[in-house]
């Protein structure tokens, strides 16, 4: 369990800052409690970056600090630790947030008819847009030919699905399941 939380930590801050993310992370896994410059130190990341990295995961509940003036400076300084309680709602949360965009695009790749000239990286075309351009493409000129989003739509269903289950909002299906083994058993 330890290990599928670490790795779910470690995917995040790659996501929220990269490769530097997960160094200020692991980092901070070691000392339990850090200032930024102790972390840039130990890191060998530049002390703004670190910091920056920091505030993004506070901003996202995975660390939290504490404020300590000293007495003989004045100055504060802001002790680091990560927070990883709230981690299993926050990856849950961007997974629903990935569930609702992939969603939405299904919904606009199933409700529209487009048009592409074969060209990749020339625009695909909605009919009204392409009805637009006279069916040629705007950027080579290319006659536009109904494109096939078949597979998209299949890849989009799919992941879909795969989230739903994720989450908990759907059964996994029976199909993938052990009913077309035993065809395949009774055919042989």
């Amino acid at each position: 369990m330890a290990r599928k939380k670490n790795k779910e930590l470690i995917d995040l801050a790659m996501e929220l800052g990269g490769e530097e993310a997960v160094e200020v992370i692991k980092a901070l896994e070691k000392k339990k409690e850090a200032t930024d410059e102790e972390l840039a130190e130990t890191t060998g990341i530049r002390v703004n970056t670190v910091r920056k990295i920091l505030y993004t995961l506070y901003d996202h509940g995975l660390a939290e600090f504490k404020r300590i003036r000293d007495k003989e400076t004045g100055w504060y300084y802001y002790y680091w630790r990560l927070d990883t309680k709230r981690l299993p709602e926050i990856i849950r949360a961007k997974k629903m947030a990935e569930l609702k965009r992939l969603r939405e695009m299904l919904e606009e790749e199933t409700g529209e008819i487009y048009y592409h000239c074969g060209t990749p990286d020339h625009p695909k075309l909605t009919f009204d847009e392409a009805m637009e351009y006279e069916f040629q493409c705007p950027i080579c000129g290319k006659m536009l030919m109904q494109y096939d989003n078949t597979r998209v739509v299949e890849d989009l269903k799919r992941r879909i699905e795969e989230l739903e289950i994720e989450l908990g909002l759907r059964k996994k299906s029976r199909k993938s399941g052990g009913k077309s083994r035993s065809k395949k058993k009774g055919s042989n």
